[in-house]
């Protein structure tokens, strides 16, 4: 047996390195692995995400990814970086006082959210 998706849990299946953490999203077949190598898999994740993974030039050096019921997600990198998006505007103006100081963020029902900061 498997958790998540038939797609996910094949791919787990075959994957030798050792999983760090597992995000899911707003859709049954939306996921996001990370590895403990910094490498990473995904199946339909929001677009800013996409984005930013892009704009990282698909860098290999994530530590963790969250992602939320409403299309919200949260991924930091190694170097101590993370970015965040889908989030209201409410939720993006408090977040936004915390900056970079922000280390971890998850997300519930009703565009909530925690998140954890330095």
């Amino acid at each position: 047996g498997g958790v998540g998706c038939d797609g996910m849990t094949a791919l787990l299946n075959k994957e030798e390195r050792t999983v760090a953490s597992i995000a899911f999203g707003e859709d049954w077949n939306s996921y996001f692995v990370v590895f403990t190598d910094g490498g990473w898999m995904y199946e339909s994740i929001p677009q800013g995400l996409i984005d930013v993974i892009e704009r990282r030039q698909r860098r290999g050096d994530l530590t963790c990814v969250s992602l939320g019921p409403n299309g919200e997600y949260y991924v930091a990198a190694k170097n101590g970086r993370s970015w965040w998006g889908g989030v209201s505007s409410k939720a993006s103006k408090a977040i936004g006082n915390f900056g970079n100081r922000i280390r971890f963020m998850d997300f519930g029902d009703d565009y909530t959210y925690i998140f954890r900061y330095s």
